[in-house]
């Protein structure tokens, strides 16, 4: 089994991949939130290669600068009903033409690092789904399939005030758990099998990453290294070694 599959069986993938089965099939809003390197892009990434075929989507990664424009020219390009430039002229007849063709095609839209979204870009969308959801003569109880993932700082917008609206509206939230002991103990096992950690050092390593996948790829990364330099296994000693040339980087050989 390769480290792609055993990650795809942990608690944390399928929980997004439950969660976006259930967003795309009742098409409704949906929140899942996890914490930094706990899987979350990894499992959208498993999620569009196992079932993309089963629920058409689109998929944009945001990032601090994916505001209201830019989202409207991603979705503009996505579903093909226009140049780019039309979501810069005239705001209101795009978001109309972008809620007239969801209405006809009601593919899912999946919205990664959705934390950095500010109070107006959530609106934009909550505004274009109450009008598909009212072009499809649903009254708000369903729509088109949103799926908004990010960090815990998404959860906390939207608890505020002003975002009442789309709360009300996000009828499906989840948040991924860390990796279990005996997850960590499954990954280690497919793609660091040369270099076993078990009992104790498992414990520590368990502890040092807090249950974060991208975290137990950093600090492995280097204690393999370490471990190979002195022709022996990891131990406690090389885990607490990994802190600090993750601070510091690897030295150079000499």
């Amino acid at each position: 089994m390769s480290e792609g599959k055993q990650f795809f069986n942990t608690r944390a993938a399928q929980i997004a991949q439950q969660s976006l089965d259930r967003i795309a099939r009742e098409e409704i809003i949906g929140m899942v939130v996890a914490r930094s390197g706990y899987g979350k892009s990894a499992a959208i990434t498993q999620w569009r290669n196992h079932r993309g075929d089963r629920y058409r989507h689109i998929w944009v990664e945001c990032t601090p600068n994916t505001q209201m424009r830019p989202v409207l020219t991603a979705l503009v390009n996505a579903l093909g009903i226009g140049k780019s430039s039309g979501a810069a002229a005239n705001l209101h007849v795009t978001e109309e033409r972008i809620a007239q063709r969801l209405a006809e095609d009601p593919v899912t839209i999946i919205f990664d690092q959705a934390d950095f979204f500010t109070v107006r870009t959530f609106e934009l969308l909550r505004c274009i789904w109450d009008r598909v959801s009212l072009l499809r003569g649903f009254d708000g109880e369903r729509a088109f399939p949103l799926a908004l993932f990010g960090e815990i700082k998404l959860r906390h917008l939207l608890e505020r005030d002003d975002l009442e609206r789309l709360r009300r509206r996000t009828f499906h939230k989840a948040e991924l758990p860390p990796l279990s002991l005996k997850e960590l103990e499954l990954i280690l096992q497919t793609k660091w099998v040369d270099f076993p950690c078990e009992g104790e050092v498992l414990r520590e390593l368990h502890q040092l990453a807090g249950g974060s996948f991208g975290w137990v790829n950093n600090i492995m990364r280097v204690a393999v290294e370490l471990a190979a330099k002195d022709g022996r296994g990891i131990t406690s000693a090389i885990l607490r070694a990994t802190q600090k040339h993750l601070m510091f980087g690897l030295p150079e050989e000499e």
